[in-house]
């Protein structure tokens, strides 16, 4: 993360004098929205069959054949709307590009979760002799909980910047990359249920909170409308993505334009 910060801040500040035909710096400063892919799981549901059955040959001994039925997943993609702050620094070369670094963070203090319910049924044909034995059948119900909470993700992102002038606004588009550091609080609960016989239950829960640095990239665009003649109320949007799981997220962004230069 600190080496991505490194060089968005060098290429940045000097890209600049080396653009002695347009020495202008671009900065923007304002809200984020961040629609967040807060987690991405697959949690157990259905009904699970486990059938066994032996038989005694001559020689007293005994063979066994099992078969299973595997249950469902139920995926568990929570979305969670973050809010805070996006701001960026561009070095204007030409009036149709730039180079922009984007710095942005987003939070939320809500937690999303997902129940699902798995029965497995195993029934078991023991050998007996001389005569048959009836099957034994066992049942378990385990309730699945997943749950997310405090999500926090900061981006820290670099790259080309191209403007297209129309009329009194102006449209620009950008391909990013760099990296992002996330944190999210996350907990699984499962409860089984045994009532066979006499009544068993235990419960077991797990949980963590996953602090990461992860490579980033985004891609999107926005609209700059002018209030004066170098201050412009800009509105954004961007699609941005990185490795791991809970890759997708969208984020909006709206705030001040201040250009500096000729």
């Amino acid at each position: 993360m600190r080496l991505f910060i490194c060089i968005g801040i060098f290429v940045t500040l000097s890209i600049p004098s080396l653009a002695q035909n347009a020495p202008k710096v671009e900065i923007f400063g304002g809200f984020s929205y961040l629609n967040y892919e807060a987690a991405s799981v697959k949690l157990p549901s259905g009904t699970e069959t486990i059938e066994s059955s032996c038989s005694t040959t001559t020689s007293s001994s005994s063979s066994c054949i099992s078969s299973t039925s595997s249950p469902s997943y139920i995926s568990f993609n929570p979305r969670m709307g973050l809010y805070g702050w996006n701001g960026s620094v561009t070095a204007i070369l030409t009036p149709w590009f730039g180079f922009t670094t984007d710095i942005s963070g987003n939070y939320n203090t809500s937690t999303r979760s997902a129940t699902t319910t798995e029965t497995i049924t195993d029934t078991d044909t023991p050998v007996c002799t001389p005569s048959s034995c009836s099957p034994i059948t066992t049942t378990m119900t385990s309730t699945y909980k997943y749950t997310v909470s405090e999500p926090l993700l900061h981006h820290f992102l670099f790259g080309p910047q191209f403007y297209f002038p129309t009329g009194k606004m102006r449209t620009y588009a950008h391909f990013l990359i760099g990296g992002n550091h996330k944190s999210v609080s996350s907990s699984e609960t499962v409860n089984q249920n045994t009532p066979s016989f006499t009544t068993v239950s235990s419960l077991v829960t797990s949980g963590s909170a996953a602090s990461t640095n992860a490579f980033a990239m985004g891609f999107g665009g926005g609209v700059d409308y002018p209030l004066r003649k170098k201050l412009s109320w800009r509105t954004g949007a961007d699609y941005l993505t990185s490795t791991g799981t809970a890759q997708n997220h969208f984020r909006v962004s709206t705030g001040l334009v201040w250009r500096i230069g000729k």
